[in-house]
């Protein structure tokens, strides 16, 4: 999927507008994206299966020590013919330097994510700079591996600009690993770059363990396993070896490896055993003497929901900057709570068809084949990956079209009418929510059916002496795709025991602010943004705003046809019989009018006045 990521030419832009059109047949115009939500914050449209990049594009947006010197890069640093924004330009007549898209293209989705008023902006265009093809947007990759590659790709990009060492100025660090000969008691080093640092979670309660493991245990090199000393005539010798933190860079991340091989089995399994993480940490007993900074705190979380097969994305990210609306969201629900709602649900509804569903077992088991659990659980997995790309509903035909074209079960154990495909969608009520002839997953739902009884009507209700409460939650928000919503400590923290478990983790140096020491306010950020994309978005800001009074008025228009009150008789005292005496043309003032349905009452009584 990634194959020409490091290709810098080629391919054309798409457009950055993609609205939806509305297929009743009241309207034939073509309704914009909708504006941002109360967050002021701007979500990424899904292409299919591209969760992953972009949980890691909204990580890089919030860090300013990442997104400042990427905006300082000019149109003449990045190649840009002159007069001209369109990346798959060559610079001029007979040069031989090449555009930098990538990094123009990360400018442009950065400018326009803080900039244009929709609620999610598109990544086609920083796709297509990777060299991507439409069809590999629906494969679902590991967000751990897609971050070195596009670490490596925006790295290469930057080579020979001022901004050339970006990426090792953020993310890399170095560690120093001892080995001390226990024959001769030389001590051996050797210097390690890294950009992450990847922790096992098997075994582990939480980081701390993780990194005690890595970075204060001594292994001893004995037996089997006896080192080869240099110093020894290259003689094998017992040893012991360690590891130590030699530098720390601002932005410190850490993969998590919830994947394992099971070597009984032969299968890959997902841990999702209780590990806990901080958001504050001292490194200092994993570094070395010479490491002075070393309090970090946690500002971006990577979660990952599903199996080790398939998945969903997205991440809480800390909002350093106050670039967005911070409002305090009501407490998480308990898992218990909502587990006791579901319980009553299903055992209200096993109650009621029990019966017809072991006999309806009984004649599915003569005539499909048995799916195992681990097929099961797959085939769930992959119509999640689906829907999750979807803004709401979807007709359950189109849903079964696309689970049969990326699913890869045999085509005669999907052929035919779609019925087993609804009847399993509805055998499963806790993921999804079936209508009559759509689908839609429940986590998609604003607000639990079941949870709506038991909820107070002053709960609902926005306190404002909450707004911008920054010393309690410090601007936490979830970015799922298109979706943006504000979380506190306590939503982050539930995810240490649960199937949808953290992933990857983003720690900061906690006194690496602004020169300073202040945070940002996003006047700030406008004006660190290049020229160019502010003219570009501001026009674009300007088509969507026309395109919603368009859209707007469309749909409240109101067709009125006015008759002459002479073409009427009345019969019988109560109805009306149209006779115009096979007048065709309508006078003056009658016929077809179209008002606006917002109209005030009393003005639009003055309009038939004649």
């Amino acid at each position: 999927m990634l194959q020409g990521l490091f290709d810098e030419d080629g391919g054309d832009g798409e457009s950055y507008y993609q609205g939806t059109t509305n297929t009743s047949s009241k309207s034939t115009v073509e309704k914009p994206l909708s504006p941002r939500n109360e967050t002021n914050l701007c979500g990424l449209q899904n292409q299919g299966a591209t969760c992953y990049l972009n949980a890691l594009i909204q990580t890089l947006l919030f860090i300013p020590e990442f997104r400042e010197p990427l905006f300082s890069l000019s149109a003449k640093d990045l190649n840009l013919p002159l007069n001209s924004t369109d990346s798959s330009q060559t610079p001029s007549s007979g040069s031989t330097l090449k555009v930098r898209k990538i990094i123009v293209e990360l400018q442009r989705l950065f400018a326009e994510m803080l900039l244009l008023n929709q609620q999610a902006c598109s990544s086609i265009r920083l796709t297509d700079s990777f060299g991507w093809q439409s069809n590999e947007t629906f494969d679902h990759q590991d967000v751990h591996e897609l971050n070195r590659l596009l670490f490596d790709a925006i790295q290469k990009s930057l080579q020979g600009t001022k901004q050339s060492n970006l990426i090792r100025s953020c993310y890399e660090g170095s560690t120093i690993n001892y080995t001390q000969c226990k024959q001769c008691q030389r001590i051996f080093k050797r210097i390690e770059d890294y950009q992450d640092l990847p922790l096992v979670v098997q075994d582990s309660p939480n980081l701390h363990t993780s990194l005690a493991n890595m970075f204060t245990l001594h292994e001893k090199l004995v037996g089997d396993n006896q080192y080869r000393c240099s110093s020894c005539a290259n003689m094998l010798c017992d040893a012991e070896k360690w590891a130590k933190i030699s530098k720390l860079p601002p932005i410190l991340t850490f993969p998590l490896q919830r994947f394992v091989y099971d070597i009984k089995t032969g299968n890959r399994l997902k841990k999702t055993t209780r590990y806990e993480f901080p958001f504050d940490i001292d490194l200092k007993e994993f570094c070395e003497d010479s490491v002075i900074e070393t309090n970090y705190e946690l500002f971006a979380v990577v979660i990952h929901k599903g199996t080790c097969y398939s998945g969903h994305y997205y991440g809480y990210i800390k909002d350093i900057d106050q670039i967005g609306c911070w409002i305090r969201p009501p407490p998480p629900s308990s898992p218990a709570a909502k587990s006791s709602n579901k319980q009553k649900t299903s055992n209200t509804r096993n109650g009621s068809t029990s019966n017809n569903n072991s006999r309806t077992n009984r004649n599915s088991n003569q005539t499909d084949p048995v799916e195992t659990d681990e097929e099961i659980m797959k085939k769930i997995d992959l119509i999640r990956t689906i829907l999750l790309s979807c803004d709401d509903w979807t007709t359950i035909d189109d849903l079964f079209k696309t689970y049969r074209d990326n699913t890869t079960v045999p085509r005669g154990r999907t052929r035919g009418s779609n019925g087993a495909f609804t009847k399993f969608l509805r055998n499963y009520p806790e993921v999804f929510h079936v209508d009559d002839k759509r689908v839609r997953l429940v986590e998609q739902m604003d607000i639990d059916e079941n949870e709506i009884t038991d909820m107070d009507h002053e709960t609902l209700q926005i306190d404002k002496s909450l707004i911008n409460n920054y010393e309690n939650d410090e601007y936490w928000f979830c970015f799922d795709d298109s979706i943006v919503t504000c979380v506190t400590r306590q939503h982050i923290q539930r995810h240490y025991g649960l199937n949808d478990c953290a992933y990857m983790l983003f720690y900061r140096l906690k006194n690496h602010r602004n020169k300073n020491g202040s945070f940002m306010d996003c006047s700030d950020t406008i004006y660190s943004i290049p020229q160019w994309l502010i003219d570009e978005i501001t026009e674009k800001n300007k088509i969507l705003e026309e395109k919603r009074e368009i859209y707007e008025k469309y749909q409240n228009q109101l067709p009125v046809t006015i008759y002459p009150s002479e073409w009427f008789e009345v019969i019988d005292g109560c109805r009306l019989n149209l006779n115009n005496n096979n007048q065709v043309l309508f006078p003056d003032q009658y016929g077809e009018h179209i008002f606006d349905k917002r109209t005030k009452l009393n003005e639009f009584i003055l309009n038939f006045e004649v």
